[in-house]
């Protein structure tokens, strides 16, 4: 890690320096999206972020939160896992299963229904039983996480602290 000297900054200009133009209201047509699904690369993690050219961000939608497509197609499935953000998940269409907890825990997932996922509950997201893909809308603060230099995951029992500027380390 390279250490630099710090800054000391009056407090009106601390101020100056953390304030922010307010947001611009955005427009996602669902066309749009639907035909940027069917050009990228499928991945049952996420296929899509929604995001925004005018934020000091363009990866998110508002400060600190993301939100991204998900598609599982008819036979795919999520590996259980757990990370240090939370997700709120809303289905677009089709449905599934989600586990919660253990894989014993498992609830009904269909169009219209909305999900919560707390930080750190190990879940997963299945459509192997489906016959049509399964496309979620997920809220998340992932973006907060990283900022804060706490973005963690665990796969497999293996958990990962992770840094836009460092690989992936084990923890």
């Amino acid at each position: 890690m390279q250490v630099s000297r710090g800054e000391i900054l009056a407090f009106s200009e601390y101020l100056e320096k953390t304030t922010r133009l307010a947001a611009d209201a955005l427009v996602w047509n669902w066309s749009d999206v639907e035909t940027s699904l069917a050009k990228r690369p499928h991945n049952v993690q996420g296929t899509l972020a929604l995001g925004s050219s005018q934020a000091a961000d363009q990866a998110t939608i508002a400060p600190g939160l993301s939100l991204v497509i998900q598609v599982l197609n008819p036979g795919e499935t999520t590996k259980p896992h757990r990370h240090s953000f939370w997700h709120l998940y809303i289905v677009r269409s089709g449905s599934g299963d989600a586990s919660l907890g253990s894989e014993n825990d498992r609830k009904r997932i269909a169009e219209g229904d909305v999900l919560f996922v707390p930080a750190w509950c190990t879940h997963a997201v299945d459509n192997r039983n489906g016959q049509a893909p399964l496309v979620l809308f997920r809220l998340q603060n992932l973006p907060q996480n990283a900022s804060l230099g706490t973005l963690a995951r665990e796969d497999d029992g293996h958990l990962k602290h992770i840094y836009a500027n460092e690989s992936v380390a084990a923890v």
